[in-house]
């Protein structure tokens, strides 16, 4: 009688889940970009650009990383830094203050490209750098998800900015799966 029942609520279990739930979470863009939506929690990015003590958190993200000399953790720590910036540049969006969340956003895409360069060295000295890749390709996606909402709720010149940052995105997750898959 207990194995009947185990299996009768096994099957019940089993034909009642939604297959659809299994689906990923998948956006298209009017311009034909599929942008796949991730769970990924930006860190917080603490004092933002427009603060006048800015300046001291860029010399002391500039010394720490000064002093980083190992590959895979300097594609961390710009990793740390791009999402960072990109969480600014989000906020400052937020606030109204467009000018300089673009170049924020820019930022945080410079970090994110030299955060590439440095996995693609730690993986031509024979490092596994695998892990590092896996998060930023999952970092790429959340990236491509923000700047794409920036994008859509811009107009005129801003909007294709945005779109310009959505594009140089891709590109990097490009780049990545090319350095995965070597």
């Amino acid at each position: 009688m207990k194995k009947t029942l185990i299996i009768f609520l096994s099957l019940l279990l089993f034909f009642t889940v939604n297959p659809i739930a299994f689906a990923k979470d998948v956006i298209e863009t009017p311009s034909g970009f599929q942008i796949e939506k991730v769970q990924y929690d930006l860190p917080y990015p603490g004092i933002l650009p427009d603060n006048p003590l800015y300046f001291l958190k860029a010399i002391r993200d500039n010394v720490f990383g000064f002093f980083i000399s190992d590959p895979l953790k300097i594609a961390d720590f710009d990793l740390l830094q791009a999402d960072k910036r990109l969480g600014s540049a989000k906020t400052l969006f937020d606030k109204g203050n467009i000018p300089l969340s673009i170049t924020t956003l820019s930022k945080s895409g410079n970090y994110f490209d030299k955060a590439i360069g440095f996995s693609e060295k730690a993986k031509i000295q024979g490092r596994d750098a695998n892990p590092i890749i896996d998060r930023l390709l999952v970092s790429s996606k959340k990236h491509e998800q923000i700047i794409f909402d920036m994008q859509k709720s811009s107009r005129g010149d801003n909007a294709n900015t945005y779109n310009y940052y959505l594009e140089r995105t891709i590109d990097f997750q490009k780049r990545l799966e090319e350095l995965k898959s070597k």
